[in-house]
């Protein structure tokens, strides 16, 4: 579901980012998502926004996204990202696609 936050078999945090109209299909292209304390360097605020999930908070990665089987989402979301999130994402893809 556009806009779940998912948790891999492999414990990953993911954002899905396909929009629901391609369904049905065995993929979904999904954003990982990485615990801010363990990102290094400085990082581009608009390409990497900041969610709390679970009372952490976790950094987006755009450049790392990829389509993952539909069968490693699993049937719910942990949650949905709330409409101002959702933004931030677009937002981020809007800059790593056109640099805007």
């Amino acid at each position: 579901m556009k806009n779940g936050v998912y948790r891999l078999p492999s414990g990953t945090l993911v954002v899905d980012v396909q929009s629901d109209l391609l369904n049905p299909t065995t993929t979904r292209v999904v954003v990982p998502l990485l615990a801010a304390q363990d990102v290094t360097g400085a990082q581009p605020g608009r390409l990497t926004p900041n969610f709390e999930i679970e009372g952490r908070s976790f950094m987006l990665l755009p450049l790392q996204m990829a389509a993952v089987p539909l069968r490693e989402l699993g049937h719910q979301p942990l949650r949905m990202l709330t409409e101002l999130e959702a933004y931030a994402v677009s937002s981020a893809l809007g800059v790593l696609f056109e640099g805007v």
